[in-house]
């Protein structure tokens, strides 16, 4: 049986080499994850910085070999030399045990421009102060925050660029909605003028067709009275002195005249009728009707509704010159049978309605810019704050619709 003093110094050593082994061991598999990383590193000397060892990535990233890294002062290599006037920071890092730069800017032995995470610290192997320095390369990264960054200013610039676009714009938009607008009071104020001038030329020439009226009637009416009269005497003194003979002509001359004195009356009467000055529109429509089936021989009818035998000029004289270049219409392009005249006082308007079985007006024709009678029957109605509307159906004959507020502003009597 052994003895167990010589067992011991054996185990020792067995222990020993165990040690060794695993020592060995971990320094092989340290090597390996050194020599394969992919990121840089870096030893150092901490007393002097000279390098001691740099890893294949560190040399491929920065176009040295080993042999050109080893023993050199960190800020003797190239792309080190501007760390900070790196003796300073070999002192710092000297004293704190640790220093870092996230984005370092670096040119390597072909001067290519790359951009490393710089990360340094301080530790002790078997008593010795040893530097490991990681570098990791980050250009790709770097760049891509780059481009990102100037794509955002870029984008900033345009919307900049567009803001002031959209600015300048709204300037010239404000600009053009101003002018349209004083244009628009231009106009309107223009229109106003032109409307309340066509106003005063029709109540001028209502104003001279009564005085044409009247002249005719009494002057020229008269005459032809006068004349009549003249005739009567000298055909009753030819024929009492015993020239018969020439009472025949003495009578085809006064039925002459008496032609003439229905004409001037229907003229007369056509320019300004008395009836509308006398009684009103109520009496004046219903005379005009008649008068327009007499003549054309178009069957005409009259509806009023709520309409007294009041009278005011100006609301009577356009109603009744409506009707009148309605039924002109009716007369020359309608190829009427039948023609009905409405008026009706509904709450604070007159309803004035001109319908016929004609053909039925083209809506062309309803805003041609010849259509004179039209653009006059609208002008009318303006004038009273009114509305007319014109609707036709092939067939099936034209209907004018006028609406004319009595309540306020307009005439409430007719």
């Amino acid at each position: 049986m052994p003895s167990k003093t010589k067992s011991r110094p054996l185990s020792d050593i067995a222990k020993r080499k165990r040690i060794e082994d695993e020592l060995k061991a971990s320094e092989v598999r340290y090597r390996r994850l050194f020599e394969t990383a992919k990121d840089g590193i870096l030893f150092l000397d901490a007393d002097t910085g000279r390098i001691t060892d740099a890893n294949p990535f560190l040399q491929d990233l920065l176009g040295y070999s080993h042999a050109e890294l080893l023993g050199k002062m960190l800020w003797e290599i190239g792309p080190f030399r501007d760390i900070a006037a790196s003796r300073g920071a070999f002192r710092k890092l000297q004293r704190k045990k640790y220093i870092r730069y996230d984005n370092l800017p670096l040119e390597t032995k072909g001067r290519r421009h790359r951009h490393v995470e710089f990360v340094s610290n301080v530790y002790r192997v078997n008593g010795t102060e040893v530097i490991q320095c990681n570098i990791r390369d980050i250009t790709a990264r770097y760049q891509a925050e780059q481009a990102l960054a100037d794509t955002g200013k870029l984008l900033e610039q345009r919307v900049e660029a567009r803001t002031a676009e959209l600015l300048m714009a709204n300037r010239l938009m404000k600009n053009m909605l101003d002018e349209g607008k004083r244009a628009g009071e231009m106009i309107a104020k223009s229109r106003e003028r032109l409307r309340n001038l066509s106003g005063r030329l029709q109540s001028l020439l209502e104003e001279e067709r009564t005085r044409i009226s009247r002249e005719i009637h009494d002057v020229l009416g008269q005459t032809l009275t006068a004349m009549k009269m003249d005739l009567s005497l000298i055909s009753r003194s030819l024929a009492s002195d015993g020239h018969a003979g020439h009472s025949a002509k003495i009578r085809e001359i006064e039925r002459n005249v008496n032609n003439i004195i229905r004409t001037v009356r229907r003229i007369a009467t056509d320019m300004r009728p008395g009836i509308l000055d006398e009684l009103g529109v109520a009496p004046a429509l219903e005379w005009l009707v008649k008068d327009f089936q007499k003549r054309t021989g178009i069957s005409g009818k009259i509806v009023l509704r709520g309409v007294d035998r009041t009278t005011d000029t100006v609301l009577s004289t356009a109603i009744f010159r409506i009707v009148q270049e309605a039924l002109t219409n009716v007369m020359r392009h309608a190829a009427a049978s039948q023609v009905t005249v409405s008026l009706e006082k509904m709450n604070n308007a007159l309803i004035l309605e001109v319908k016929d079985n004609g053909i039925g007006i083209m809506e062309e024709r309803i805003f041609h810019s010849k259509s004179l009678g039209l653009i006059g029957m609208r002008e009318r109605v303006l004038l009273l704050g009114g509305e007319v509307a014109i609707s036709g159906k092939p067939g099936e004959g034209t209907l004018v619709r006028v609406t004319i507020p009595t309540g306020s502003g307009a005439i409430s009597n007719v």
